[in-house]
Order: C-alpha cells, then sequence, then structure tokens
C-alpha cells in the first residue's frame, strides 16, 4: 500500500536574482534574470508530487496577494491544504544565485511563522505515511511547539510511520531541546555537509571537514538514521553501522536553488510509495542533481527523467 507525504513546514515566496557576484556592502548590480516563484516548503511538495504520490500540505497559510499564489500554486500540482488559515500573508524570500551557480538567502518571516501551537493536533498518520520535517519550524516559539506536540502524539501512538527530517541551516541555532524532542520520532536526519558540520559541533562531536562518509557515521552513533547529502559527490546514509555512499550523476549546473528541497521530495515521496531506501537515495540524488541544471526554485524533473538517470 501506498502511503501519504505530510509537509509540516513552510511555503514562502521565492524571489530569485541571477547576478554575476554577490556585491559588496554599499554596492549596486543588475540581475540578469529574475523572477517571483511559490517556493520554501513548495519545492519539496512539488517534488514528491513528481513520482505521483498523494502530498499534503499541513503548514500554515496566510491571506493576502503571496498566500493567494500559494494556494493557486498547490492547487496547481494536486496539494491539498489541511493546515491552518492565519493572519497576514506569506513571507518571501530573495534568493540570489552568483555565476559560480551558489546561492544566497535573504527572508522574511510571514504568515508560515504564526501557526498555533494546536496547528498539527487534528492531523491523522498512518503507518504507510511519511512526514516531512523542517528545520525551520523550530525557528519561534509557536511552530516549534507545534511540530513538538505532533511528534510527542506520533511517539505516544506509536504511529509507526517514517519522519524524514530536513534539519536546515536552523540547526546550528535552534534549541537543543526541540532537536531531542523531534529525535524521539527516530527520523532520518537529513543535512547538507554545513549543517553536518553545524550538528556535530552541538553535539561534542568531532569530524573532519569533507570526510561526509565519517561525519554521516559520527552523527549516527548519537541519532540513530543519518543522511549526509553532498551535491555534486552524492549521498552517505548511516544507521550507526558504516556508512553507505549513494553517488550523483555528472552535470553542469546553472542554479543549485532548490536542489535539496528536490532531493528530500523525491526521498520522502520513494519512501512512501514503498521503495527500498539505497533505490530512493539514488533516485533523490538523480533529482536533486538534474534540478541544478534549470534555473528556478521547483524545477524538479519528470519521473520519467529521474528513472532515465538513475
Amino acid at each position: 500500500m501506498t502511503g501519504r507525504v505530510i509537509h509540516t513546514g513552510q511555503v514562502v515566496i521565492d524571489l530569485t536574482l541571477r547576478i554575476e557576484a554577490i556585491p559588496e556592502p554599499g554596492g549596486d548590480v543588475f540581475a540578469s534574470e529574475s523572477s517571483m516563484a511559490v517556493g520554501g516548503g513548495f519545492n519539496v511538495l512539488a517534488a514528491a508530487r513528481r513520482l505521483g504520490v498523494e502530498t499534503l500540505y499541513a503548514g500554515p497559510l496566510g491571506e493576502g496577494p503571496f498566500a493567494e499564489a500559494a494556494r493557486a500554486a498547490l492547487e496547481t500540482i494536486g496539494v491539498d491544504h489541511v493546515g491552518p488559515v492565519v493572519p497576514g500573508d506569506q513571507g518571501y524570500c530573495v534568493a540570489m544565485t552568483d555565476a559560480r551557480a551558489e546561492r544566497t538567502f535573504i527572508s522574511t518571516c510571514g504568515a508560515e511563522t504564526r501557526g498555533p501551537v494546536d496547528a498539527f493536533d487534528h492531523l491523522e498518520v498512518s503507518g504507510d505515511d511519511v512526514v516531512y520535517l523542517s528545520g525551520y519550524s523550530l525557528a519561534d516559539d509557536a511552530s516549534r511547539t507545534a511540530l513538538e506536540r505532533l511528534a510527542g502524539r506520533l511517539i505516544e501512538a506509536r504511529a509507526g510511520c517514517t519522519a524524514l527530517f530536513d534539519v536546515s541551516p536552523m540547526v546550528g541555532s535552534v534549541p537543543m531541546s526541540a532537536l531531542e524532542r523531534i529525535g524521539g520520532l527516530a527520523p532520518i536526519w537529513s543535512l547538507n555537509e554545513r549543517e553536518a558540520g553545524l550538528l556535530a559541533g552541538r553535539l561534542g562531536l568531532r569530524v573532519e571537514i569533507g570526510d561526509h562518509g565519517a561525519a554521516c557515521e559520527t552523527l549516527a552513533s548519537r541519532l540513530g538514521i543519518v543522511l549526509v547529502r553532498a551535491g555534486e559527490q552524492g549521498s552517505w546514509f548511516s544507521d550507526g553501522d558504516g556508512a553507505c555512499h549513494t553517488p550523483s550523476i555528472p552535470v553542469t549546473p546553472v542554479d543549485t536553488n532548490g536542489a535539496g528541497d528536490a532531493h528530500s521530495g523525491v526521498l520522502a515521496a520513494a519512501l512512501a510509495r514503498g521503495v527500498d531506501l539505497t533505490t530512493a537515495l539514488r533516485w533523490a540524488n538523480v533529482a536533486g542533481a538534474l534540478t541544478t541544471t534549470c534555473f528556478g526554485p521547483a524545477t524538479c524533473p519528470s519521473e520519467a527523467d529521474i528513472m532515465a538517470r538513475a
């Protein structure tokens, strides 16, 4: 039986700019390309839908032009909003991609950060479902409490679902107590190489920069199940018994914005379909790599394109 992907994070508006380089303080540059699109958690949702899995958005939506754009985008990809409606408009993120395909973000806080503490109390989760958790949800008190309540309820109910925890850059600053409560779900901890270093430092663990397999194994010895993503180098997975490497595919990147989201969305959808983890990681790596060959946030390839390279 195929489960669902339930996304508990944040949908925002992405304002994307393509520039030669980030200007120095006081400087000014013109973007060679620009666009506005629904992004943030939407990128994960869109990627999951590429695999045809039923996908729900349980995070908050506001009221205003940005929120209406988000609702329309969710409807277009066939994702039901089952979360709360809160005052104010959605926040936005300015995503600047330079000539090296590296990205820099400046974000605002909008309705997506104003969810009530009981935002997820009504969610019914089955054992076949994959629940996607975002570290950004731990950055403010109300969202953090709502996610901790959900984790506690799922643990108490022994729901048996799979939790995929994309820790985000917030892992360097959110309360350790919140990370511990999420850890009670025994999630798959998904981190990029920078986030792996941040979390290792907070746990008092020593990892060598660039040795992703060792970092993955070291973190897994404390956390349980860990996935370290390293772009073109692929990803490493460990459940505490050594680290397994899953290679990526060679591409010429033009924009890395949304690659991690595509990876998470495809991984979550594959697991919801009952695909074994080794295969799911391969699909996710291919999706993340192909996403970087297009400019924009939600550019996850189709299932056919993923399968052709997997």
